[in-house]
């Protein structure tokens, strides 16, 4: 053929195609499409104003097969699942005789009040559809998947309904670990980098609707610019192809902006709050309706699908469903492709969707299970590494941050692996600057005229963050807003009654809500709570009323009539007024108080408090079996609540954890305490239990857990678990946890220990704050009291001093009685029984506690014994707690206390209480003990079915002395003879001992 003549031909073809990209473009510009909208038939079966449901009709016409709900992310559209014939999520899984539904937001920014959406919203439309799907099919269960965020909505939708009605979770690329998806930073920091921001970000999140679904569209396709380009250039090259463009149209158009849609700014700022800035999708405790959710309430079966170059769910982020789910059965599968995908594409189609039927039938058991998720790593990645469908057809939009990431996440990651964990280091440090040093400079600053006090704090916070989750109880949540609200309702109630200023009011109530708005509320009117165990009954409340002058009694509506019997003083009621109830006579309802009409006087000071004012007086166990009253002043209060939170970096992240009774010290004092002046959530468990404590400190995300005595072990003795170490929990802190036990709880668990010290009365907090020490008691907190460390006599108990009568100060590694100065103006006579004067100086005044410590080279502080602990035998003391270590060394005690015992003559005896779940050999007692001075041996070991524990939790001498240690009363006895120990009695674990 001539040149002229190819010239000719190649300048026609050129024609042709131009003057068919011209009519492809012009067909574009005037209608915006090529092909008509596609979509596969599909019948709205459900609506409201938030979402729609859509029943997708299955081309066999079958009516009974097992229904597939699928959630699409909020940005993106339900059209993910359809987009096209060829990559229809919808048809494949109708072919495979599964029944599709899809859950449709619409676009909320066209829906009247779609833009205030919030995060609620959406789960609770994934709730409603799961119940509308199991009544139009009669079934007891269906399937629950979601993509992307679609899938954290069907993580969240399935916790709070505990599981119930989902036969499995199915999820594609949904991060439950967000903090583990920044590039090139470790998760560890991550919360401390988002901490830093996330006041700039909330503040710009604060002021905007929400986000455009346009800007969503731009974002992707900024972050996959190159794959973006490549689509362009190859949408150029065929626009003269009408049939590949056609091909090509859903696709085109759903990237070109119509499959994403915008983000109502509600539920985008409580999207960041809740999941990314406090990731509680891992830790739990994340708040859906009022309600505390976390993902280890699911129980049913998971599929989790993982994209290998997923960059917006990275593998890691994916995976840590199995921390967060650990009774849920998890199996995930690893696909060669991006976010996108997994679910839309070549991939998705010959993959994902396949294994969804697969998995689905499987779980209806009428399928095997699909042998993709059983396949070596290997074999997965070459089943999944098919090519794209011709003419770039694909769907895959691989996240590319090349363009704009490279650089940045390269040198964050090259200046990482320089610091190693000297970054961890930095944040912890700046975790002090920012959390600790502040309430540091607090404490020393506060005096008894600082005007401070729980109600005061209260206040603050409800202006500072109204609504933010101040404490969570039985599951829900509450705001400082409403917290606030409530008490002051409380104080318009008390005032009514004729409670001033100056009154005390005993409060007998449990550990609720209404315990908290009472106490507050009289903080907050000036009034002095009088803090009464609600199991306190008869003479013993009648002597506790009377000795702490109460002049009013509050109390739940279950204590009402007990109170009633037991005073002639007024008794108000509070809690429970959610029905209509009728109280007996001479019971004031202050639920029924009418609060809307009362005013207070302008006159009235509300949170006036100081720090010398007495802000509480809790009643405390004597040694008489009776109570003592044990006054806090507001500076006290302060000095925990502050203190604790300072050693603790309590953080607005955290949750703090109590499952002390509230009238207790280390419950109101210091864990309520500080709670409320960190900022953090405060969850109030229920009556610590092992049975529950796991399950609810999950619900809650607990990260923080207050305890006391020998409550944690408890939590060891139980078998172990393979989630143990996933719990949410950072720190446990509290006092009386010994070597032992600080050992067993760190392997365990594999969270730090804080253990504290501290008065009820007196100003002195001593903390181990860096917990290197294991079994220290740590050093006094700033502002605490001067303490110091005196010699005293073993015979009487008392300072001994010299010969210008002053006290022996103890050398270091020498055990001695732990002192602290009084400053206050108080007179010390009528506070204090143990006050040492002039133990230092003419006219110095110190409280003399009754426990014996000694004082390290380094100024730290170890509990040896309390001066009761110890026991006369002959001319030398026996220390209990040196005793009870020693039989904590046998793996099979549980619990164990020592004690002395009047036996035969009036002789005085060594016993020791134990409890085992198994039995203990003879001869493995003998050796333990043995390493015991012959004097410290005890001459009789009791095994008995349990121990009776006080409200700190620690073990209830009195009552076992009193119990003897008759052989009948144990399962097994055993007698010191000649240096070893001889079996009595030996009782199998069936017989049941009479209880103590």
């Amino acid at each position: 053929m001539k040149p002229k003549a190819k010239s000719r031909r190649r300048l026609l073809r050129f024609g042709r195609r131009l003057s068919a990209s011209t009519k492809n473009a012009l067909e574009l510009i005037k209608l915006g499409h090529l092909a008509p909208d596609y979509g596969a038939p599909y019948e709205i079966v459900d609506q409201s104003p938030i979402f729609k449901l859509r029943r997708y009709v299955l081309p066999s016409g079958e009516t009974n097969a097992p229904p597939v709900l699928l959630v699409p992310p909020l940005m993106v559209t339900s059209e993910v699942y359809d987009v096209a014939p060829d990559v229809s999520a919808v048809s494949a899984l109708a072919a495979a005789g599964v029944a599709p539904f899809v859950v449709d937001f619409g676009a909320p920014e066209h829906a009247e009040g779609g833009m205030k959406r919030t995060l609620d919203d959406h789960v609770r439309a994934v709730d409603r559809a799961i119940d509308r799907i199991l009544a139009l099919t009669g079934r007891d269960k269906l399937h629950l998947a979601g993509y992307s965020q679609g899938g954290m909505f069907a993580y969240q939708a399935c916790a709070y309904r505990r599981s119930k009605g989902i036969a499995s979770v199915i999820t594609f690329g949904a991060p439950v670990d967000i903090h583990r998806n920044v590039p090139a930073v470790r998760a560890s920091a991550v919360g401390a980098l988002v901490r830093a921001v996330e006041p700039a970000i909330m503040g710009v999140l604060n002021r905007i609707e929400g986000l455009p679904g346009e800007l969503t569209s731009a974002g992707f396709k900024l972050i996959s610019t190159r794959k973006e380009i490549e689509q362009r250039v190859e949408f150029v090259k065929k626009l003269h192809d009408r049939n590949a463009l056609v091909r090509r149209e859903a696709r085109r158009r759903f990237l070109g902006g119509e499959g994403f849609v915008a983000w109502p700014g509600p539920a985008l700022r409580d999207f960041v709050d809740q999941f990314i800035v406090h990731n509680r999708m891992l830790s739990g405790g994340f708040v859906i309706d009022g309600r505390t959710v976390t993902l280890a309430d699911i129980t049913c079966p998971v599929l989790a699908f993982i994209g290998l170059t997923d960059d917006m769910a990275r593998p890691a982020a994916v995976r840590a469903i199995s921390r967060a789910a650990p009774d849920a059965k998890i199996d995930t599968l690893e696909v060669a492709a991006g976010h996108f995908g997994l679910v839309v594409g070549s991939r998705a189609m010959k993959i994902t969707w396949p294994t969804v039927a697969a998995w689905v039938a499987h779980q209806e058991g009428k399928g095997p299970r699909p042998v993709i998720l059983d396949a070596a790593r290997g074999e997965r990645e070459d089943l999944a590494d098919l090519d794209d469908e011709p003419e770039g057809a694909s769907f895959e939009v691989d996240v590319d941050y090349s363009l704009f990431m490279d650089s940045i996440a390269e040198g964050a990651k090259a200046a990482w692996d320089r610091l190693g964990d000297v970054a961890a280091s930095a944040t912890d440090a700046l975790d002090s600057v920012k959390w600790r040093e502040p309430r540091l400079r607090k404490l020393m600053s506060l005096d008894a005229s600082s005007r401070v006090s729980a109600a005061l704090t209260l206040s603050e916070q409800a202006r500072r963050s109204p609504d933010a989750t101040f404490f969570l109880w039985q599951g829900r949540a509450f705001t400082y807003r409403e917290a606030d609200v409530r008490v002051n309702n409380v104080v318009k109630g008390l005032y009514a009654r004729g409670v001033r200023p100056g009154d005390r009011v005993a409060v007998l109530m449990g550990s609720r809500p209404s315990f908290l708005s009472m106490v507050t509320a009289l903080s907050r009117l000036g009034a002095i709570s009088v803090l009464i165990p609600p199991d306190t009954l008869g003479p013993k409340l009648v002597d506790a009323l009377s000795s702490t002058k109460a002049t009013y009694v509050a109390c739940d509506p279950d204590l009402a009539v007990r109170c009633r019997e037991a005073t002639k003083l007024e008794v108000l009621v509070l809690g429970g007024g959610g029905t209509a109830r009728k109280l007996p006579e001479g019971l004031v309802d202050m639920e029924a108080i009418d609060v809307e009409h009362i005013e207070l006087p302008p006159s009235l000071p509300l949170d006036a408090g100081r720090g010398g004012d007495v802000a509480m007086i809790l009643c405390r166990p004597s040694d008489d079996g009776g109570f003592r009253p044990a006054e806090v002043t507001n500076h006290r209060w302060a000095l925990s609540a502050w203190g604790a939170a300072a050693a603790c970096t309590l953080k607005p992240e955290d949750t703090v954890y109590c499952a002390i009774p509230l009238h207790h010290p280390a419950g109101i004092l210091v864990s309520v305490g500080s709670a409320l002046v960190g900022g953090t959530r405060l969850a109030l468990g229920r009556p610590f239990s092992p049975d529950t404590f796991f399950s609810e400190v999950r619900r809650y995300g607990a990260t923080v857990v207050f305890y006391a005595g020998e409550m944690t072990r408890a939590l060891v003795n139980q078998p172990p678990h393979r989630q143990d170490k996933s719990l949410p929990v950072r720190l446990f802190a509290g006092s009386g946890m010994r070597v032992d036990l600080w050992h067993r709880m760190i392997e365990r668990f594999g969270a730090g220990i804080m253990e504290f010290y501290a008065s009820t009365t007196e100003a002195l907090i001593i903390a181990n704050a860096s917990g290197e020490k294991v079994g220290a008691l740590g050093r006094p907190l700033p502002g605490s009291a001067e303490i110091d460390v005196v010699r005293a006599n073993t015979d009487t108990g008392g300072i001994l001093r010299d010969d210008r009568g002053r006290a022996i100060r103890c050398a270091p590694g020498e055990p001695g009685l732990l002192v602290a100065r009084l400053d206050d103006d108080r007179e010390a006579a009528e506070v204090h029984r143990n006050v040492g004067r002039g133990l230092f100086m003419e006219t110095d005044r110190w409280f003399v506690s009754t426990d014996v410590v000694k004082r390290d080279a380094d100024g730290d502080y170890w509990i040896i014994e309390s001066t009761r602990g110890f026991v006369k035998r002959g001319d030398q003391l026996v220390s209990t707690r040196r005793v009870e270590d020693a039989l904590y060394e046998l793996p099979e005690v549980d619990l164990a206390s020592v004690f002395s015992v009047d036996v035969d003559l009036g002789r005085t005896a060594l016993a020791a209480c134990i409890t085992s779940r198994s039995a203990i050999a003879t001869s493995r007692l003998t050796m333990t003990l043995a390493q015991l001075e012959p004097h410290e041996r005890p001459d009789y070991v009791l095994q008995v079915e349990s121990i009776p524990l006080t409200e700190g939790f620690r073990p209830r001498k009195r009552l076992l002395q009193a119990a003897g240690i008759d052989a009948e009363r144990g399962i097994a006895r055993w007698v010191l003879r000649d240096g070893a120990y001889v079996a009595e009695t030996q009782r199998s674990f069936q017989e049941k001992a009479p209880p103590v």
